[in-house]
């Protein structure tokens, strides 16, 4: 196991394996949280007339990859977030001890979480991390 490093957002499905997937970065997820809409063509699988052209739709829908994702130092995850933008205060930060299982969207690693470290506020997080 190792230690993993998860902003999770407010309107969040509660954190633990069963919700562990890693989806696109503001894409609409399907009712169990496998899947989201194909950013490309807006979840309707065509495009001008034709079959979406990103490989990985179907039909108007992209898998999600197994495990959330996740940095593997405090450092890297505010970096990530330095890069996106500012969380919003009732944001929070989970620290995890998982199992990587492969790589998400952004090249970051998903990993399914098996204990809780602990659990902070994004900006208590950041100036503990300073």
């Amino acid at each position: 196991m190792a230690v993993f490093y998860r902003l999770r957002w407010s309107d969040c499905p509660p954190f633990g394996p069963d919700n562990a997937w890693s989806a696109l970065w503001g894409g609409t997820r399907s009712d169990d949280g496998s899947r989201t809409e194909c950013l490309t063509c807006d979840g309707t699988g065509q495009l001008d007339g034709r079959p979406c052209p990103d490989r990985d739709c179907d039909e108007g829908w992209i898998d999600c990859v197994a495990g959330y994702s996740c940095c593997a130092s405090a450092e890297e995850l505010i970096a990530y977030f330095n890069s996106r933008g500012e969380p919003a205060a009732d944001d929070t930060v989970v620290v995890f001890e998982g199992r990587q299982m492969g790589t998400g969207f952004d090249g970051e690693p998903t990993a399914v979480p098996e204990r809780i470290v602990e659990t902070l506020a994004w900006a208590d997080f950041v100036s503990r991390s300073k």
